[in-house]
């Protein structure tokens, strides 16, 4: 028999059974809430919300299902094995009760369930089974107490006043406790644990109190109970101690300090491994050492004869869970940012602008000379070896200097646990990284956001660039901002290290246009309140002065309403906030499932199209337009399909009028529906449930072949309705993510990005999915060069630009500008992460690598050879033809 561990993931579906040399992992899309327990005749018992399986662990076949009661309402199973191969069955209804039924040990389900009430449980409550199979445990915060149900006879839930130790927000069950007989781990702080045994009267009793602990586990090795503990040593140090349960003696030969650094806050967990070392006589014990950090960072540690020959990595699980990502341009050097100063400014009279030209071409002369010496002699800059074993290297000063064609960036990505890093995108190794516990993200449509925006880039030496993440406080729930440079990842001086409490809750947010003195943009809140505050304060006196009129709205998915405000100076030099609209979306009817503006960096080249006959056909180019996708389902009158079928529905909405533009519904066809708002176009997929298949929708908008304003946009004159065009097309593989690429001048061709459920990367031409494309061509559209229609969107594996590199289980595609006009930066993240570089309409702007540089040289130089001999013979010509 295989002697192996059982791992689940909840939040990405992933199981896996590791045996002593492979593990096997196999993705379980429809399994939600799914509770793993291994049987004691190698069978898999899975539990799902409404049913239980048996699975053979050899081959994953199954041997029965078993249909659980009251599934509609029940979110969470915990189930055990009896010593008669049958099991128990506790269901979690959050609010209202808890359901035990068994099941015996061919899946027959007994009919007599038994309900006992529970207001206080719900789904973050922890609970565990005790170790004899007889009691079911809780920790219930609302009551701080421990509520204890017994299996055999099931009446009611005895409580356990917890009154020994003060609580937080982090004290919950953490597991069983071996060897202490029924016991039980509690953590009632970050850095404090109790054991807690339970008598025979059903309540719980305190063991043992560890204080300045972060983690603590009881492993039985060599007949013996060893406590092995985990606390701080110092500020960069954990110390890891051992000690013999049955005389409370110190293992010295497990002893271990661990370099650790402070970015990873404290491990949560840890998960020892003791062993006998073979090559030594007295076969003292070993240990192997993996845990967990609040980051989601894994650690592993093991101790070595040499204390400074440590094993030791780690791996940054953060990064799968990415929520925002922003490329920022790398700083020029020194020498070129001083390079303006040569030509002085206005006020300066002429001597004073030759002392500066002098002195900064002096400036770089002496670098290139320090440049020329340190290369000369083989010079490198070493740095000290971090405190941490597996800390990527220190850049050097050359890594973090803008290219010749601005490729390189720097990538600040922010991720769920509060984790925020800093990725040098041409190598990929981590740059910086920071990490604020108290963050925690915003929760709208199902999904999680933390807003991250750049509020001074690298272009206003020496002022240091500026971003700013704004999510939740964990502790007040208020709105949390933490400004930083992208750069080196350090906080601004003025800025808390941990974070500024708004302190009201944030419902909207938007980056202004507008620079203040210091070249930066403020950030506008609205609170729950619909009140407005601006971040950094300063910034209010811009937005006051400003002549432009600043509009926002608001969606609230629980009414189903989107209402528009405007911004308005009153007399005292405050704000105001105007309601000028409202939009009811029916929310008896349908969802609000995602909004999508167009991306602020975005430019326009071209305002119209050319057709075939030269007339110009004019984008509808509304900067304010905004694309709301709903979801629902409605019951079909007819008898050939039963039920309620479901569709979605596509708005465009003028943000600031309020204005419909356009509206269309897809029946018979459901999410996740994948927006890309581009220019005069959106693009988004969808399933089609009759067709059973994936397909894309596009809309083109238009103004016609008259152009109503062509220097601005204004809502409040906006042009006639628009022309609609309108296609879909067959797409052949389910989608993760899309989003279309972005250039610096707009001139080049888009592309439209799309992760692929395959686990490729498909870069898929923007002409492709142009709704005007003829079943029958006409000389018009052949003029045009547009490609014949074909329902089906051809899939070239030429253009994956991942190559055989999969990627898989993809959140969502970021792209952004480079230097080049022709090329697009693209950036995929989720389980996995994917960077490169596309080019939509080939390499326009730079030599090929082939280009022949001495063949052209040798041309140019003859040529001029020959000018020259040339010029002399014609002279020589025309003085001999003068004489005659």
């Amino acid at each position: 028999m295989l002697v192996g561990s059982l791992f689940a993931a909840g939040l990405r579906r992933l199981v896996a059974y590791c045996g002593r040399k492979a593990c096997l992992m196999m993705w379980i899309a429809e399994l939600l809430d799914f509770l793993l327990k291994r049987t004691k005749k190698d069978y898999l018992i899975i539990a799902t919300s409404g049913t239980l399986y048996c699975l053979k662990m050899n081959d994953g076949s199954e041997e029965w299902k078993a249909e659980m009661p009251h599934s509609d309402t029940i979110e969470r199973w915990y189930v055990t094995e009896r010593s008669d191969n049958s099991f128990i069955a506790i269901g979690i209804t959050p609010g209202q009760r808890v359901t035990v039924t068994s099941v015996s040990s061919d899946g027959v389900v007994s009919k007599t369930a038994k309900n006992v009430p529970a207001p206080w449980i719900d789904i973050q409550t922890s609970c565990i089974i005790m170790e004899d199979d007889k009691h079911f445990v809780c920790y219930s915060p609302q009551t701080h107490s421990l509520q204890t149900l017994g299996l055999d006879n099931v009446t009611v839930f005895k409580q356990t006043e917890l009154l020994e130790f003060p609580l937080t927000k982090e004290s919950k069950i953490e597991g069983l406790v071996p060897g202490l007989g029924s016991a039980i781990k509690f953590r009632s702080a970050s850095d404090r644990l109790v054991f807690m045994v339970l008598t025979p009267q059903e309540t719980f009793t305190v063991h043992k109190v560890l204080e300045k602990t972060y983690s603590a586990e009881i492993v039985n090795f060599a007949e013996k109970y060893i406590l092995l503990t985990l606390t701080q040593a110092d500020a960069e140090t954990l110390q890891l101690t051992a000690r013999d349960q049955s005389d409370n003696s110190e293992i010295i030969d497990l002893a271990h300090s661990i370099p650790f650094a402070h970015y990873h806050g404290p491990p949560v967990k840890m998960f020892p491994f003791l062993f006998s070392k073979k090559k030594d006589s007295s076969h003292r014990p070993g240990c192997k050492l993996i845990f967990i950090a609040q980051d989601f960072s894994i650690h592993f540690a093991q101790k070595s004869k040499s204390d400074e020959n440590k094993s030791h990595w780690r791996r940054e699980e953060a990064l799968a869970y990415i929520l925002s990502v922003l490329m920022v341009d790398l700083p020029v050097s020194e020498n070129q940012a001083k390079f303006e100063d040569e030509f002085g400014t206005k006020e300066e009279d002429l001597l004073a602008m030759f002392y500066k030209r002098l002195k900064a071409q002096f400036s770089q002369l002496r670098g290139f000379a320090i440049t020329l010496v340190d290369r000369a002699l083989g010079h490198h800059h070493h740095h000290t070896k971090s405190i941490d074993a597996i800390e990527e290297e220190e850049p050097e000063e050359e890594d973090l200097i803008r290219d010749g064609f601005n490729l390189h960036k720097i990538i600040v990505v922010a991720t769920a646990p509060g984790k925020i890093y800093g990725i040098r995108s041409h190598t990929g190794k981590i740059a910086w990284q920071q990490f604020i516990p108290d963050l925690v993200p915003f929760s709208r449509f199902n999904t999680q956001k933390l807003l991250l925006v750049l509020q001074r880039s690298t272009a206003h030496f020496p002022h240091e660039p500026q971003c700013t993440v704004l999510g939740v406080s964990q502790k007040t729930g208020n709105g949390l901002l933490v400004s930083f440079n992208p750069v080196t990842g350090a906080i601004l001086p003025g800025h808390q290290s941990q974070g500024h409490d708004t302190g009201f809750k944030v419902l909207q947010a938007e980056m202004l246009v507008d620079m203040d003195s210091d070249f930066l943009k403020g950030i506008v809140l609205i609170d729950d309140k619909i009140k407005f505050h601006v971040y950094p304060p300063t910034s209010k006196s811009i937005l006051q002065e400003s002549r432009m009129q600043h509009f926002f709205h608001l969606i609230n998915p629980d009414t189903g309403f989107m209402t528009g405000y405007r911004l308005l100076p009153n007399k005292d030099g405050e704000i105001d906030i105007e309601e000028i609209w409202n939009l009811d979306l029916q929310k008896s009817q349908q969802t609000i499932t995602g909004v999508y503006g167009k991306r602020a960096i975005e430019h326009v080249h071209s305002q119209g199209r050319v057709l075939g006959d030269r007339s110009v056909l004019y984008k509808y180019l509304n900067p304010n337009l905004v694309a709301l996708v709903t979801e629902g389902e409605e019951q079909q009158q007819s008898s050939v399909s039963k039920g309620p079928t479901p569709f979605f529905s596509i708005y465009l909405v003028d943000g600031v009028t309020g204005h419909l533009v356009y509206h269309q519904t897809h029946k018979r066809s459901k999410g996740p529906v994948k927006v890309v708002h581009s220019e005069n176009w959106i693009v988004y997929s969808y399933f089609n449930e009759k067709h059973r298949r994936s397909e894309i929708g596009v809309l083109e908008l238009y103004e016609g072949k008259e152009q109503s304003n062509s220097t601005a946009f204004s809502s409040f004159y906006p042009p006639p309705p628009p022309l609609v065009l309108r296609q879909s097309y067959i797409f052949p593989v389910p989608i993760y993510a899309m989003e279309a690429t972005v250039t610096e001048k707009g001139i080049t061709s888009k592309n439209i990005i799309i992760a692929l459920k395959t686990g490729g990367v498909l870069s898929l031409p923007k002409a492709l999915l142009d709704p005007r494309r003829p079943v029958i061509p006409t000389p018009e559209t052949m003029e045009e060069g547009t490609i014949p229609y074909v329902p089906e969107i051809p899939l070239s594996t030429e253009a994956l630009v991942n190559y055989n590199r999969s990627v898989f289980n993809v959140d969502g595609v970021f792209t952004s500008p480079a230097g080049l006009e022709s090329t697009s930066l693209v950036f995929v993240y989720g389980i996995d992460i994917f960077y490169t570089r596309v080019t939509p309409s080939r390499m326009f702007d730079v030599l090929k690598e082939d280009f022949d540089y001495l063949f052209i040289g040798g041309v140019l130089a003859l040529m001029i050879i020959l000018s020259f001999i040339t010029q002399k013979l014609a002279a020589i010509k025309a003085l001999k033809r003068a004489w005659k």
